[in-house]
C-alpha cells in the first residue's frame, strides 16, 4: 500500500506529454508489467498468501516502473530534477546502501530506495509541495473519522487500556500522535491564514478529542509525546499569532480536552453497544470481550472509573520511584503480571529496569553489519519473547549495522535543526508540520515500537526528509543575507 500511495504522490506530478514524447519506453513496460502481474497474482502464493496482498504487490511494482522510467528520462536524458543538498543526500544514499547490503533480511530498504529516491529526485514546485502537505494532513484527519467511526460502530470498549482500529493499544496511541501532529499543523494554517471562526474553533476542539483518546490508551510514552507535541505547538502558535499568551492559550488546550473526553469516552462506550455487531481482529477473540449477547450494560464494558484508576496507576509507577510511596497512590494496573525468570518477583513491575535489561541486551549484540530477525531477540518473560529493542536508533542500528545506524540517527538530528531554521528564516507552515510529523517517530521510538516498514510514521518520516534534501533556494537566499 505505500508503495501505491507514493506512486500516486509522485505521478501526480507529470504531465500526458511526458507519456506521449516517449512512448515507447511506457508501452514496453506495460505489456511487461501487466503480463507479469497478473501471473505473479494467480501464481505468487510462495511470496504472499492472500490475494489481496499479491494484487497490491503487482500494482506496486506495475506503478513504479512508470515512475523509475520517467525519473531516469527526467534526470539523465532532459537533466529536469530538483537541486540537491548534495551533503545531505550523500548522507542518505550511503544509508540506504548499508541497509540494502547488511546481513538483516528486510526487503523494505531495497524498496524505500528506489521510492524515496525516485521521491527526491522529482521536481515538485513550490505549489505542489504545500498541497502535499495539506494533503498529508487533510488524509490523516479524514483516516481518523473513518477509523473512528467504525470503532464507534464494532469495537466496544472492553479492554481498560482503548486499541482503537489496531489489536494493541500502543500502536493505537501512536497512530493518535500522526493525528495530533495533523491537528496542530491545521490549526497553525487556519490561524495564520485567518480562517472563519467555525474552523478554528473545529481544530481546537479537534485537538482536544485526540488528547482525549490518546489519555484513554493509557499509554505513557504516547502520553509523553503528546505534551511535547503540545507544547511544541504552542511556541510556533505564539510565533503565529505575535502574541505571547503561552500560558492562556495552554489552558484553552486544557479546557478543550475536558470539554471533550465525556464526549469520546461517550462515543467510545455507548455507541458500539447501539449497533452490537463486535468485530474482532488476530488474536483478539476471549470470552472476557464483549460478544453480541451481552447487554449494554455488561460489566465486560470499561467504566469511567475504571480508565481513570488505571491511568492514575500507572502515572503513580513513576511518581513512586520519582518521589516515593504517597498518600494518593492508587493500585498500578500492569499491562502484563507475567513472573521474569532472569529478575525477582518485586523487580517485575519495575518498568525502567525492564526496559534496561532490553537496552544492555540489543547493545551487547551490536555489531557493523547487522542481524537477521532470527538472529536477534531474547526470552524476557516466562511466557514473553522481546522482539525489538524498544529503541528506534539502537533497532536500526541492530537491524543494519552500527554504520547505518549513527547515518540514522544523524539524519533524524539533522533534519530537526535544518526544519527549525527554514521555519525561522522563511515561517512556511509546511515546515512546521513537517516538524511536527518527524517529532512522533523520533520522540515514541525512543520507548516504543515505531520503525514498522509499512508503518505511516515512517513513511511520513522519509517524506519530510526532502525538504531537507532538496536545496531550499529562499531559506539559503535569507541565510546568506543575514550573514
Amino acid at each position: 500500500m505505500a508503495g501505491v500511495l507514493m506512486a500516486i504522490i509522485i505521478m501526480s506530478h507529470y504531465k500526458r506529454e511526458d507519456f506521449l514524447k516517449y512512448k515507447i519506453p511506457y508501452a514496453v513496460w506495460t505489456v511487461i508489467g501487466l503480463a507479469a502481474g497478473i501471473l505473479f497474482v494467480f501464481l505468487g502464493q510462495p511470496f504472499a498468501y492472500y490475494m489481496n496482498s499479491r494484487v497490491m504487490v503487482g500494482l506496486d511494482v506495475l506503478l513504479f516502473g512508470y515512475v523509475v522510467i520517467h525519473t531516469f528520462i527526467s534526470v539523465l536524458i532532459e537533466k529536469k530534477y530538483p537541486k540537491l543538498n548534495k551533503g545531505i543526500f550523500g548522507l542518505w544514499l550511503v544509508m540506504m546502501l548499508l541497509m540494502i547490503f547488511s546481513r538483516s533480511d528486510y526487503v523494505w530498504p531495497l524498496c524505500y530506495f528506489i521510492m524515496f529516491g525516485c521521491f527526491y529526485l522529482t521536481d515538485f514546485t513550490e505549489e505542489e509541495q504545500e498541497d502535499l502537505y495539506q494533503g498529508i494532513m487533510n488524509g490523516v484527519i479524514f483516516a481518523f473519522l473513518t477509523f473512528q467511526g467504525f470503532c464507534c460502530v464494532f469495537r466496544p470498549y472492553d479492554q481498560v487500556r482503548y486499541t482503537g482500529i489496531y489489536n494493541n493499544s500502543n500502536l493505537n496511541g501512536l497512530f493518535y500522535l500522526v493525528v495530533l501532529a495533523a491537528v496542530f499543523g491545521k490549526i497553525l494554517y487556519v490561524t495564520k491564514e485567518n480562517k472563519h471562526k467555525f474552523w478554528r474553533v473545529y481544530y481546537w476542539l479537534g485537538a482536544g478529542a485526540v488528547y482525549s483518546f490518546l489519555f484513554m490508551t493509557i499509554g505513557r510514552t504516547a502520553w509523553l509525546v503528546s505534551f511535547i507535541l503540545g507544547v511544541l505547538f504552542l511556541v510556533f502558535y505564539q510565533r503565529v499569532k505575535r502574541k505571547w499568551h503561552y500560558i492562556r492559550n495552554g489552558l484553552l488546550l486544557v479546557l478543550c480536552v475536558c470539554i471533550m473526553f465525556p464526549v469520546t469516552f461517550g462515543m467510545t462506550r455507548y455507541l458500539p453497544p447501539v449497533f452490537h455487531h463486535p468485530v474482532w481482529f488476530w488474536g483478539e477473540w476471549s470470552e472476557e470481550k464483549v460478544h453480541s449477547w451481552d447487554a449494554w450494560n455488561s460489566e465486560k464494558y470499561v467504566n469511567v472509573d475504571e480508565v481513570i484508576t488505571t491511568a492514575l496507576g500507572r502515572t503513580t509507577e513513576i511518581t513512586e520511584k520519582i518521589f516515593g510511596r504517597t498518600f494518593f497512590t492508587l493500585r498500578a494496573y500492569a499491562a502484563e503480571n507475567i513472573e521474569i525468570p532472569a529478575l525477582s518477583y518485586t523487580e517485575a513491575d519495575n518498568s525502567t529496569l525492564i526496559r534496561k535489561t532490553i537496552y544492555m541486551h540489543y547493545l551487547r549484540e551490536l555489531n557493523f553489519w547487522g542481524h537477521t530477525r532470527e538472529n536477534q531477540g531474547f526470552q524476557m518473560f516466562a511466557n514473553y519473547w522481546i522482539g525489538h529493542a524498544h529503541n528506534i536508533y539502537l533497532q536500526y542500528a541492530t537491524d543494519f549495522g552500527l554504520f547505518a545506524g549513527g547515518l540514522f540517527a544523524i539524519m533524524c538530528i539533522s533534519s530537526i535543526i535544518y526544519l527549525v531554521k527554514c521555519y525561522i528564516n522563511t515561517e512556511k507552515m509546511r515546515y512546521a508540520v513537517a516538524l511536527f510529523l518527524l517529532a512522533v517517530p523520533l520522540l515514541f521510538g525512543i520507548l516504543e515500537f515505531s520503525w514498522g516498514s509499512g508503518s505511516i510514521t515512517i513513511i511520513l518520516l522519509f517524506i519530510c526528509w526532502r525538504q531537507m534534501i532538496i536545496h531550499n533556494s529562499e531559506y539559503r537566499r535569507k541565510e546568506n543575507c543575514q550573514s
